[in-house]
């Protein structure tokens, strides 16, 4: 089960601060809450969404926030210093109000929080994010100490410090926003231990909560050995017979044969444990050495022994077996200080020779091997045998190494817990020396060839050079169903902790993955230019555009202004996810790349208006008729715009009887407006106004040709003109007789060229003219009857 430290508190209380001391003490991974909304806030400002709408973070589906060693990845970009920036700071308090951010944060906090130790600190950790954490801190100082640390914090910052009246005044405002708002507001868990740090000092608050750590952790254990009484129990007669049947020097000396009757593991340590112990040991000795301690073990006894004679009596001349080393019946074994693979101080009290076999009767006495008898301060003893000896050549001896008196550091390799004397090792003592350098090694991005030597529970046993490597399951980059197959393998890991007390090194093929993804990606970054063109993959699509990888695990943002030449509404009329698409890089900005498709596909937009300017005619052909105007293609990919004031001189002119779609006609450019791609066509232009023309007037008398019947008149032409020729105004003849290009002699009733408007009589004209026949009549009549009367007048005075 993974530890979980959650620690709740006000701004300036040093959460922060403290969490990051208790994680380096316990090796924890601190998962700093704030800077989970901080890296939101820096990719929301990189990808220039509109902060104020909450539907637009919907790009977290596809974000990527970790914590390594203290540090936070964005997409696998260390982004530590760039979240702390005045921009992101300006900011970073309107995305963490949004719902949908936090409960995105709260969820990714929860998954760190399963699958790894965390000290997690925020407002809402203890009461939300991590209600059954195994420890609750909620950190609290008084408002005058917060707002000096706050000061102190912003002049390292170089962000000056202003005044403390002030920096007060802003303290109490967050604490009541913080306090008072609807989602997650702060507050005290009710099973959580408050510490006011007003006059703490840090390295005094971590103890605190160290001892509470602890205090919680040795709880844990105790319950868990609780578990194993029952095991332990079982085991009790086992030891009881073999403590009346071997002696403790011979248990100590062959460690193979003790294996073969009872392992201390099955009391001190779960199932699990036993398994990687007794892995770790296979790997850590040679073929050679594992020989060495069968073979005896297969010359203990021959067929003709006695079960019933007891070897001490026969080998009587033992010098270190004495009635203290044998575990007493009546007393129990004390608990011992030491643990197994703890570095010690002893001293050398003797050299013991190697001894051959040798028979005494039908009894078999085993051979015994050279081994230094060391004894620590306390009087413990225990014995180095020469294949735990480092440095030892085949020729040498271990008397040609160690005199009586000398004092020698070895690592305790096996503690009995029947009692008796310990093995020690300096090859252990060696490899745990060369282990510190792995701890260097945690704070670089270090990777690592190993070999899967076994599979247990908890993981993968490996091997690198002479060191043991556990590979948590959790850390396999493989699917677990995969997990057998690496066995034999050797795969690349990094290490992420030095396990000292077992001398081996816990590793992680997931970080290896990340840290040789970034290591790739820096070396392309480091390569990319403005102006390379690629062969990219779609991976995801965002209402803005869509993100492109162009290498592996870099991945650039196809903004739709850059998809196509002409404007895009919707990306997935273009792209869809995993399409190939080839694009170019056209911006560069620390880890921002700006593509475009369209910078690679032909350009006919400035092809055409490189070409045609204002006044310019052309050819144009009829996509679309709307109440508005016509839409006309003039080019591939290029469309203009022929409204429909500009397509006649006449008003209210139907568009659908004058042309028809896939029609092609002649029109004249007006305007061409580049930054929005719009090109505005006339067609009425590519003529004189008819209308500024007119010979005609008022109450004049004209012929004019029907060019279109309607139901209540006829639509006429004049001059190049068209007027309007009511039914009713037809008198002489019948109207639903009147045909298309049939010649009427009207009168101008109406006439108006700046609004385009003329209206005609039949029937005014038809009385004009009547009364213009009469009229002449008259005056032929006058004429006549003047001329009749002269010529009687003269005639008479003749």
């Amino acid at each position: 089960m993974n530890w979980q430290i959650a620690i709740d508190g006000p701004a300036g209380s040093g959460k922060s601060t403290i969490a990051q001391a208790v994680a380096k003490e316990l090796q924890f991974e601190h998962i700093d809450t704030g800077a989970m909304y901080r890296a939101v806030t820096l990719k929301a400002l990189q990808l220039k969404i509109n902060l104020e709408n909450e539907e637009e973070f919907n790009f977290l589906e596809d974000t990527k926030i970790d914590f390594e060693r203290q540090k936070i990845y964005l997409d696998n970009q260390d982004v530590s210093k760039a979240i702390r920036s005045l921009e992101v700071t300006n900011h970073v308090s309107l995305v963490s109000k949004y719902g949908y951010v936090r409960k995105k944060m709260v969820a990714l906090q929860q998954f760190f929080a399963a699958n790894k130790n965390v000290i997690m600190d925020g407002r809402d950790i203890g009461t939300v994010v991590l209600p059954h954490a195994n420890l609750k801190i909620y950190l609290n100082a008084n408002v005058e100490e917060r707002a000096r640390r706050r000061m102190k914090e912003r002049l390292e910052q170089n962000q000056g410090n202003g005044d403390l009246e002030t920096t007060i005044k802003e303290i109490i405002e967050r604490d009541t926003k913080d306090s008072t708002r609807l989602i997650s507001p702060l507050k005290k868990a009710d099973d959580a231990i408050e510490i006011d740090s007003s006059n703490l000092s840090v390295e005094c608050v971590v103890k605190k909560i160290m001892s509470l750590v602890f205090e919680r952790g040795y709880k844990m254990e105790k319950e868990l050995k609780n578990e194993n009484v029952e095991l332990q129990e079982e085991t009790k007669e086992q030891k009881e017979e073999l403590v009346e049947q071997v002696a403790p020097e011979e248990t100590v000396e062959t460690e193979v044969s003790v294996k073969q009757q009872v392992a201390p593991e099955e009391v001190a340590e779960t199932e699990e444990q036993k398994e990687e112990q007794v892995a770790l040991e296979e790997t850590t000795e040679t073929e050679e050495q594992k020989e060495e301690q069968v073979a005896p073990e297969e010359t203990v006894e021959t067929e003709a022994v006695a079960e019933d004679e007891n070897p001490l009596e026969e080998d009587g001349d033992e010098p270190d077996i004495t009635e203290a080393e044998e575990p007493s019946e009546e007393e129990p074994t004390k608990p011992t200080k030491y643990k197994e693979l703890q570095i010690v101080s002893g001293t050398v009290v003797e050299v013991i020779p190697e001894q051959p076999e040798t028979k005494v009767g039908n009894r078999v006495i085993k051979p015994k091997e050279e081994r230094v008898l060391i004894a620590l301060e306390d009087g413990q003893e225990g014995f180095l045998f020469k294949r735990d000896t480092a440095g030892i050549k085949e020729d040498e001896d271990l008397i040609d190494l160690f005199c009586e008196g000398d004092k020698v550091d070895v690592a305790i390799k096996k503690i009995f817990p029947d009692g008796g004397k310990f093995i020690f090792s300096t090859v252990l003592l060696n490899k745990r020396k060369e282990l510190e350098k792995f701890g260097a090694e945690l704070k670089r991005d270090t990777v690592f060839t190993a070999k899967v030597l076994k599979q247990i529970q908890v993981g993968l046993l490996m091997k690198y050079e002479e060191f043991s490597c556990l590979l948590p399951t959790s850390q396999v980059a493989v699917p677990e169903e995969e997990i057998a197959t690496l066995v034999g393998k050797e795969i690349s890991v990094a290490p992420i902790r030095v396990d000292y007390g077992r001398i081996r090194i816990i590793v992680s093929q997931v970080l290896a993955d990340r840290i040789n993804a970034r290591a790739e990606k820096k070396a392309f970054m480091e390569a990319l230019e403005v102006g390379q063109v690629y062969d990219g993959v779609v991976k995801n699509i965002e209402k803005y555009g869509a993100f492109v990888e162009i290498g592996k695990n870099v991945e650039g943002l196809l903004h739709i202004s850059e998809i196509d030449h002409n404007r895009v509404f919707k990306v997935e009329k273009f792209l869809n996810i995993g399409d190939q698409v080839k694009v170019k890089v056209i911006k560069l900005e620390n880890e921002h790349i700006g593509l475009s498709r369209k910078a690679l596909i032909p350009n006919y937009w400035e092809e055409f208006t490189n070409d045609k300017t204002v006044g310019s005619f052309t050819i144009g052909k009829v996509l679309e008729i709307n109440n508005s105007g016509v839409v006309m293609q003039l080019a591939p990919e290029v469309s203009g715009f022929l409204p429909r004031s500009e397509f006649s001189w006449e008003r209210d002119v139907n568009l659908e009887d004058s042309i028809k779609v896939d029609e092609e006609i002649e029109v004249k450019i007006i305007e061409i407006d580049a930054a929005k791609k719009r090109i505005i066509l006339s067609k009425k232009q590519l003529v004189e106004n008819p209308w500024e023309s007119l010979s005609i007037k008022v109450g004049d008398i004209v012929d004019v040709k029907v060019s279109k019947i309607l139901p209540e008149g006829f639509i006429v032409a004049v001059q190049g003109v068209e007027g309007y020729l009511p039914k009713s105004t037809i008198r002489s003849i019948d109207p639903n007789s009147v045909e298309l290009e049939q010649e009427i002699k009207v009168k101008v009733r109406v006439l108006d060229p700046e609004r385009n408007k003329l209206v005609l009589s039949m029937r005014d004209a038809e009385e004009k003219i009547e009364k213009e026949i009469f009229k002449s009549t008259m005056n032929l009549q006058d004429k006549m009857s003047n001329t009749f009367g002269d010529y009687l007048k003269q005639s008479k005075n003749k």
